[in-house]
């Protein structure tokens, strides 16, 4: 179920990218997410584990592909989700159209929400990069 969410950013790609690739960000613009970082203290590259709580339940991804101030891309290897997420950055005038990917499908006991999941998260992934937008452009360059 694909639920990408899009904005433009009014700031450079190049700290937009470092932002976000800075996952403990994630609580200031990812609604629900307390707590989200990685496994290691090695630099982010394909390979890279991560993870993200959400309310009591944690996540973990794998990065699969990752070009520096262009995209980031991940699949989910744990969890109540399946599927695959990331962010893609793209310079326009003014500033950086930041997208953050989500395709992705409940399991287990979450499959139950079927398309309510698909409303929601859609709803909720514009709303955090929204967040994010006004987050970034409000930071003194």
């Amino acid at each position: 179920m694909e639920m990408n969410a899009t904005t433009v950013i009014k700031r450079p790609v190049d700290e937009v990218f470092a932002y976000v690739i800075d996952f403990s960000n994630d609580v200031h613009w990812r609604a629900g997410a307390p707590e989200s970082g990685l496994r290691s203290d090695e630099p982010l590259s394909i390979g890279t584990i991560g993870y993200t709580r959400v309310g009591d339940v944690e996540g973990e991804w794998r990065v699969v592909s990752y070009v520096q101030n262009e995209s980031v891309e991940w699949e989910l290897t744990n969890g109540p989700f399946l599927g695959k997420g990331g962010y893609r950055l793209e310079p326009v005038d003014g500033g950086t159209q930041f997208t953050l990917l989500s395709d992705v499908e409940p399991a287990g006991a979450y499959k139950l929400l079927g398309p309510l999941f698909g409303w929601v998260g859609r709803r909720r992934n514009q709303a955090d990069v929204e967040k994010l937008r006004n987050i970034l452009e409000s930071t003194p360059e």
